[in-house]
């Protein structure tokens, strides 16, 4: 049995209720290819191939370890389904991806069923665990959709929706931090970081940059997937205590109202959003009026700290301090080798 017909067999076994009995038995030998054939198969699609093949047996291997503990697939009316009760994905306009979602769903079925868990608190219900999209898909083309019935506590629920939209890579930077800080309202830092992927120091970093972002602003950008970290550090650095101070809120007022910031996707609503923030930080610095630093004091009066809209300093007296400011001068490479290695480490 070459490869492709097993993982093709192992498919139909999963999803199209095909006896796994049936995978023992040796298909009709398909036809040979020629020298001449196979020199024509681009080194790019076989590797493609073998790429999308890896992705389903990984999906595949995850629902097969669930029918083993006892769950099947049953078709489940979408209207007798509830999303997670914490939100995951930004839900917007104008979706392409999950138009073809839509449109694959139509023409081949539902090929991955979603999980579900007994509603807690409504008889007869269910609750998402992971497959919101799936799930919307069939909702609106009006069919059942396919789904394993799991009991499943509320960190268990949420472990696995986070684990696989982590796995599938499909949820964008600001969509995780968004989802870390509204699990932090409930759950510890070690659930959070069991359910987004990621280590303590991460998910610290997270939490830091959603306190200085008001949600409702966030949602109004909306997951920009092709924003990244740095970037939305670059705007959240132009707030002071989650608020933008007036002349940048002026000129993000004027843009996020605009007609254009309504028809634009949400990376270019981030692109100009941030523009607008760097325009009125020009204009402050012309003018001389920038906003005032807050200042904070660590430690016994020994470090102040200026945590400003565009800048965070620190200032020792090093007459009155003179082995602190040493210390901190000689301590600076490390935490910057530090840093790197974390930069490093979330990149990867």
């Amino acid at each position: 049995m070459n490869k492709a017909t097993d993982r093709s067999k192992k498919m139909r076994a999963m999803f199209g209720g095909v006896d796994p009995a049936e995978l023992a038995k040796s298909p009709n030998p398909a036809p040979s290819m020629t020298a001449t054939t196979k020199q024509r198969v681009s080194s790019g699609a076989i590797k493609s191939m073998r790429n999308t093949f890896s992705d389903v047996e990984k999906e595949n291997e995850k629902l097969r370890q669930m029918i083993e503990d006892g769950s099947v697939a049953h078709e489940l009316s979408t209207d007798d389904l509830d999303p997670s009760f914490v939100a995951d994905r930004m839900v917007v306009a104008n979706d392409e991806d999950f138009e073809k979602l839509k449109a694959s769903i139509s023409a081949s079925g539902q090929q991955v069923p979603i999980l579900v868990r007994p509603h807690p608190e409504t008889p007869d219900r269910y609750q998402i665990a992971f497959g919101h999209r799936r799930w919307r898909a069939c909702k609106d083309l009006g069919i059942p959709v396919r789904g394993i019935i799991k009991e499943l506590s509320d960190e268990a629920l949420l472990i696995a929706q986070g684990q696989e939209n982590h796995e599938r890579k499909n949820l964008s930077f600001i969509e995780t931090a968004l989802f870390a800080s509204r699990l932090a309202k409930t759950f510890p830092q070690t659930v959070i970081s069991k359910a987004i992927g990621k280590d303590a120091t991460t998910v610290s970093k997270l939490l830091k940059l959603m306190n200085a972002l008001p949600e409702e602003f966030v949602r109004e950008i909306g997951p920009a997937p092709k924003i990244g970290r740095p970037r939305w550090e670059e705007l959240a650095g132009h707030f002071n205590n989650g608020m933008l101070p007036d002349p940048f809120k002026a000129r993000v007022d004027a843009v996020m109202i605009s007609a254009d910031f309504e028809l634009s996707a949400s990376d270019e609503r981030f692109s100009a959003i941030l523009s607008a923030c760097k325009s009125a930080e020009t204009n402050a610095a012309t003018t001389g009026s920038i906003a005032t630093a807050a200042k904070s004091w660590i430690g016994n009066k020994q470090i102040l700290m200026k945590d400003g809209p565009n800048a965070l300093s620190f200032q020792v007296d090093a007459k009155r301090q003179p082995e602190l400011a040493a210390f901190l001068k000689r301590r600076l490479p490390d935490l910057m080798d530090e840093f790197e290695l974390e930069i490093l480490k979330e990149d990867a």
